[in-house]
């Protein structure tokens, strides 16, 4: 009997905190339902500065940036800086700036040192901005609705629509959300897909708990112009090849000047990876970037708590399920005089906890599944259902792959390469 009451006290202990972590689930989901009711804004939108970064990408370009260019905004312009592009990424652009009076574009350098290009190009997008504010995003990505970067305005006007704080008052930084288009793929896509959805979900409940912004897409970004200069822009980690935006975010970001904008107006669609290949590759980059982030110690341990709970479950159901066994062999090998004492139940007991405890778990899952597919469908993602029990079990052995093929690589894949 004492073993199985210190059993079931472990037991519940632990079902008690995944319970916990699985109504958490739902956090960004229920927070984003809570302000559906918001009025229109009545105030003036400011003008705004989109920035766009190409290299070799003119088929995209070609496909995404009307509709960048034709959004319901009254003042707006669009930068596109071209990365030493060996395509007609330069022809796609001109002939487009005869069609659209907002739209200019540059060039970076050849001959640039000492910064990587992703991060040049970004400041050079960024000064060259003729308006306060400057919303980055991607040649492969297009905005979900022509009100996308009026979504953003109205955060900036009156950030208390902010999802996260309505205390907010003067943000500096306004981050928005970005997913894969649907692809054709079904399996690899939906894994994609989870996996950002994993991400971005965890980066946005950190932030609603009141804690500074840990990450941010490239593809959804929006930055004042005067406190990019005034933070002296991409002087931290500038020789880094990939993560300018989300270094940038994490170095800047308080807990005051950062707000969420998460309509599904305000969403933006990133073509969907054909190859998963690149995916792998774009997972290692990241961790790579993450491995350089500064105060996130409780977000780590957040989400790594997450990822360990549903084997922590596994294994105390593991032990319930042996414990009858366990406790048989131990009377069997123990003395005569220690045999005696309660260590054991009958079967009754055994099989009343039994039941107990697999309506514990039935209780766990149907938690953490509803509250995770709620907050998927706020975010404008199918529902994952049941599958979302597997990816989540794969998760660990997945970002374990990510770190030992980033120790692997060379320090200098993650870096410009200077000549």
């Amino acid at each position: 009997m004492l073993l199985l009451k210190l059993t079931i006290l472990i037991v519940l202990f632990i079902w008690l905190l995944a319970m916990i972590i699985a109504y958490s689930y739902g956090r960004v989901g229920r927070r984003m339902q809570s302000q559906q009711k918001l009025v229109p804004v009545t105030k003036t939108l400011p003008p705004l500065s989109v920035v766009i970064i190409a290299h070799n990408q003119a088929k995209a370009l070609r496909r995404h940036l009307p509709a960048i260019l034709q959004q319901d905004y009254d003042r707006f312009e669009v930068i596109v800086v071209n990365t030493g592009s060996t395509d007609d990424t330069k022809d796609v652009l001109e002939r487009f700036e005869f069609q659209y009076a907002n739209l200019h574009h540059t060039f970076t350098p050849h001959s640039a040192r000492d910064i990587s290009l992703e991060r040049l190009a970004l400041t050079l997008g960024i000064r060259a901005a003729n308006y306060e504010w400057v919303v980055m995003t991607r040649p492969d990505c297009e905005p979900a609705s022509a009100q996308w970067l009026t979504r953003i305005g109205e955060t900036i006007v009156e950030p208390s629509r902010s999802i996260q704080s309505p205390s907010l008052s003067t943000p500096d930084i306004v981050i928005g959300q970005a997913r894969f288009a649907e692809s054709r793929h079904a399996w690899s896509s939906r894994k994609v897909a989870f996996l950002r959805l994993w991400n971005d979900m965890h980066a946005f409940e950190h932030i609603l708990l009141g804690h500074t912004a840990i990450r941010a897409d490239g593809c959804n970004l929006a930055y004042r112009k005067s406190y990019f200069l005034e933070r002296n822009g991409f002087s931290e980690h500038q020789s880094l090849e990939m993560g300018a935006e989300e270094l940038l975010v994490n170095y800047n970001a308080t807990r005051s000047n950062t707000a969420l904008v998460l309509a599904p107006s305000a969403t933006v669609f990133q073509d969907p990876l054909t190859d998963e290949r690149v995916w792998l590759n774009r997972r290692i980059y990241d961790r790579e970037t993450r491995h350089h982030q500064r105060h996130t110690w409780l977000f780590r341990a957040r989400q790594n708590l997450r990822l360990a709970m549903p084997w922590l479950i596994i294994i105390a159901v593991a032990l319930c399920i042996a414990l009858p066994f366990l406790a048989q062999t131990l009377q069997s090998y123990l003395p005569k005089e220690l045999a005696e004492l309660p260590f054991t139940a009958d079967a009754t007991l055994y099989t009343l906890a039994a039941i107990v405890l697999a309506l514990l778990i039935i209780v766990y899952i149907v938690t953490k599944t509803s509250n995770f597919n709620a907050t998927a469908r706020a975010l404008g993602y199918s529902p994952f259902h049941l599958t979302f029990l597997l990816y989540e079990l794969r998760l660990p052995f997945w970002n374990l792959s990510d770190a030992i093929a980033r120790r692997r690589a060379s320090r200098n894949e993650f870096r410009k390469k200077f000549v």
